[in-house]
């Protein structure tokens, strides 16, 4: 019987990413039960997921009687991305019912490396927390650096947590019962700047320092890219890529060229989408969004470059 579990909180369109990432997890332990709640169904189990072992499908009502689960599902009933951000803690309290470990994360984190030393590393730590690593220097990255202040120091798309932190995680889901907002004036970003206290307020609560953890378009000035000897990525020049965290805009900075040595693990990504269901080519949608964006700042490229093909081809 194992004693660790993932979870990940989706709504139903988000079957094929969650698929995804037990897909990516289950290179290196192909028996880590993966649990996936899903808010938007009250008793839905998808068709894809049927007869998988150890893939659970879990509903709002399996969860909500645990810690502040309930009121939470009362007060975010119509607001379906805060419901999921919000039951994130509950979700984690629910899976220590059963599970000494358990780690939360979006669906849209890919994993790329043995995670097994954060199992080993939650003996020792209550949670550990995911640090954005935006630019820790004004004068360098400005916007990112306030960022840190506005959005939170810690991103709420991973966290991990022992059956022994209880307390920590009743506490961010009664703050999120609280408060769950976006506003920068009062240092409020939904339930992600909750977890800034928490390594305050209680022992055993670390941030993890391993950097190719939760790596992202935000960090890219404090988790430098480069290429390692064996033609695999590393940051900083020593960590290896465990998971990188897919937002839209970070896809859309691989495909840009902005991140360029990702495009391979994009490239992973997206084939196990395809595979899972996921009827997008999530490369193509972002080189389409880029398209959209370039001729919206620019209303007449599209027309110069016409004019110019044209002029070339009666040159020819």
């Amino acid at each position: 019987m194992t004693d660790r579990c993932f979870c990940t909180i989706i709504t139903r369109s988000h079957v094929g990413w969650a698929l995804a990432l037990a897909t990516s997890l289950r290179q290196w332990d192909t028996d880590l039960p993966f649990v996936i709640l899903i808010t938007d169904v009250d008793a839905w189990v998808p068709d894809a997921l049927k007869g998988m072992q150890g893939i659970e499908v879990v509903h709002m009502k399996d969860v909500a009687p645990v810690s502040v689960g309930a009121q939470l599902a009362a007060k975010y009933a119509q607001e379906s991305d805060v419901l999921r951000w919000t039951m994130k803690p509950v979700l984690m309290a629910y899976l220590h019912q059963r599970y000494e470990k358990v780690m939360y994360g979006d669906c849209d984190l890919h994993f790329f490396a043995d995670p097994v030393f954060l199992w080993e590393q939650l003996d020792e730590a209550d949670m550990l927390l995911s640090p954005h690593w935006r630019s820790g220097k004004a004068s360098v990255d400005r916007d990112n650096f306030d960022m840190l202040f506005t959005e939170g120091l810690y991103n709420g798309g991973f966290v991990a947590a022992h059956r022994n932190a209880t307390e920590p995680l009743r506490r961010w889901a009664e703050n999120c019962l609280e408060v769950c907002v976006k506003d920068t004036t009062k240092g409020q970003y939904v339930d992600q700047t909750h977890l800034n206290i928490l390594p305050v307020y209680y022992d055993r609560v670390y941030p993890l320092r391993h950097r190719g953890c939760n790596v992202a378009n935000w960090n890219m000035v404090e988790c430098v890219r480069s290429g390692g000897p064996n033609g695999e990525v590393l940051i900083n020049g020593s960590f290896p890529i465990v998971f990188i965290h897919f937002t839209r805009s970070m896809i859309d900075g691989i495909v840009s060229g902005m991140d360029p040595l990702l495009m391979p693990h994009l490239e992973i990504l997206r084939d196990r989408l395809l595979a899972g269901g996921f009827g997008t080519d999530i490369i193509a949608a972002s080189h389409e969004r880029l398209r959209v964006e370039r001729e919206a700042a620019n209303p007449g490229w599209g027309r110069r470059i016409g004019s110019a093909v044209k002029r070339i081809a009666r040159v020819k």
